[in-house]
């Protein structure tokens, strides 16, 4: 206990050094019309734990303190003694309540806009306050103490909190975990850093440029200096804001000399505050728009997931109930041998073969039902043998010549899936060709083709007419059904057909010409790639509710 006692005190002075050397280095760059100290403040209540929140009123008392006793002599001891009171104590409250109570960080990667934007407004108000009281019971102030004078308290402060707390907040959602380096090098080589370096700093240097060399409308050439940053923050979100503005305030706290009325600064900060409010508001909802399609996207890509896996399964499903009704089959094979034996002798020659027909016939039709579930030759030698077989012998059956080729390369690489899906849409074109053309030949190719490690597949699927066919050839009544029956397909239509083709991230086309139905089909083999972009963790962004 006692080491836990002194590790904590420990604890506690370095935070004060630390506040003390902060300020330190802070203070000499920090004026009325950008007052960094209060950037300083606001930060570390929003990042510092509650037990380090007092050794931090500490420092910021021994730091006003001493600022203070430098000027005691010219504002006298009521004003040392009203400006000594540390101003980040005052903070504390908003800050806690906007944490505690409007959900200041609902997560530790998320931050609500609304309620930061609140508490950026709120505390400088009290801050402004506070200095209006402490210059008011100056001896000689050395301005005139009117209601204005508050606004220009205010307004230095606000415009110093907009252009300081978002990178804090850029700092603790996104360089974190020993990342930073990661993170910062990404941003170089991002396209809202090659914009600002194309676009942001030229315009801004030709702006500043003008309003350096200009006698008049001033205020007009810094108004346009949001222009290019509103551009940004309408491509990129807040965090072009935050970079445009800062970039804007730096700027214009350069050109503002001692010679600028204190009309005009306090009409640019009053303008460069309103701007910058609005732009933040604006990128955090259009960054919560872009991260939602992101999200919509992901969802999308996920559900595209589960439905190609789905589709396996139930595959699976089908393969393991064929095997299941094949071996059945295969039993009851064995076991009707063996009663027909055993009867053969108590039964009439006529009577004995009609019963070893129906049992064969029966045992056909156990097999054709396990083959329309799942073809027994893809499962025992591929993908391949069951486009050339199943269909071959089913169409063969249905009086329609069949031609069966394949190309390219990559079908022994192809995901289960996808080839489960190669067939299901064969055997569907076919189906719907023979419906919708006196089709006398089918002719199906399949075309494998790797480009750069992305494997694709074109299925095409021609139906000719021949002009000696018969019209009822095909058309008997049933004889569409009987096909379905045989190759195990439901019947999709086109549309059908091109929603499963889109699980794939496919393209199908359909071209009808004179005498031929041509039924295309492009599929891409992406379910591996998918399963690890997936599979990556998503980055959090910053959203306004």
């Amino acid at each position: 206990m006692k080491n836990r006692t002194g590790s904590s005190v420990l604890y506690q002075v370095a935070v004060v050094l630390g506040y003390l050397a902060v300020y330190t280095l802070i203070r000499p760059v920090s004026d009325a019309h950008w007052e960094l100290t209060s950037g300083l403040r606001l930060a570390l209540l929003l990042l510092v734990p509650y037990r380090y929140w007092a050794a931090l009123a500490v420092g910021d008392a021994m730091a006003s303190a001493y600022q203070s006793s430098l000027s005691v002599s010219q504002f006298g001891l009521a004003w040392a003694v009203v400006n000594s009171v540390p101003f980040i104590a005052l903070a504390m409250p908003v800050v806690w309540l906007c944490k505690e109570k409007l959900a200041l960080f609902p997560s530790k990667r998320v931050v609500n806009f609304q309620a930061l934007l609140l508490c950026t407004l709120v505390v400088p108000i009290i801050w402004s306050l506070a200095n209006y009281a402490a210059m008011s019971l100056a001896k000689n102030p050395g301005v005139e103490i009117t209601p204005i004078l508050l606004v220009y308290l205010f307004v230095g402060s606000y415009v110093a909190l907009l252009t300081t707390i978002p990178w804090v907040i850029i700092a603790k959602l996104e360089f974190r975990n020993g990342m930073w380096l990661n993170r910062l090098r990404g941003f170089v080589k991002g396209s809202l850093a090659l914009d600002a370096a194309g676009i942001l700093i030229p315009s801004q240097l030709i702006l500043s440029w003008l309003t350096l060399h200009g006698k008049e409308d001033k205020q007009v050439y810094c108004l346009f200096m949001f222009l290019p940053v509103a551009w940004l923050t309408l491509k990129h979100g807040w965090r072009a804001a935050v970079m445009g503005g800062t970039v804007v305030v730096a700027c214009i706290n350069v050109l503002m000399n001692y010679d600028t009325p204190d009309a005009m600064v306090l009409q640019v900060q009053s303008m460069i505050a309103f701007a910058i409010t609005c732009l933040i508001a604006m990128g955090a909802r259009i960054s919560a728009l872009h991260q939602r399609e992101e999200q919509e996207h992901v969802d999308v890509k996920q559900a595209m997931r589960l439905a190609r896996q789905s589709l396996y399964v139930g595959e699976m499903r089908l393969r393991q109930a064929s095997e299941t009704l094949e071996y059945v089959c295969g039993e009851m094979q064995v076991t009707q041998n063996r009663l027909l034996n055993r009867f053969r002798m108590m039964l009439p020659a006529n009577e004995s073969q009609m019963y070893s027909k129906q049992a064969a016939t029966a045992q056909e039709k156990m097999y054709q039902i396990a083959d329309a579930m799942h073809p027994i030759a893809w499962r025992r030698r591929g993908l391949r043998a069951a486009l050339r077989e199943n269909l071959g012998r089913a169409l063969d059956e249905a009086g329609v010549a069949y031609n069966y080729q394949v190309k390219g390369r990559g079908f022994g690489a192809h995901a289960a899936n996808l080839h489960t899906m190669i067939y299901r849409l064969a055997c569907e074109s076919v189906v719907y060709i023979c419906a919708n053309v006196r089709c006398s030949d089918i002719r199906l190719t399949l075309r494998g083709i790797d480009i750069d490690g992305n494997r694709l597949v074109v299925l095409r699927v021609d139906g000719q007419l021949d002009a000696s066919t018969d019209d009822s050839s095909f058309f008997r009544e049933g004889q569409r059904d009987r096909l379905a029956h045989k190759l195990g397909v439901t019947g999709l239509d086109l549309v059908e057909l091109r929603d499963h083709v889109q699980l794939f991230n496919g393209e199908f086309h359909v071209r009808p010409m004179e005498k031929t139905l041509r039924l295309t089909f492009l599929l891409q083999d992406v379910a591996e790639k998918e399963w690890e972009h997936l599979s990556a963790p998503t980055p959090m962004r910053l959203w306004a509710s």
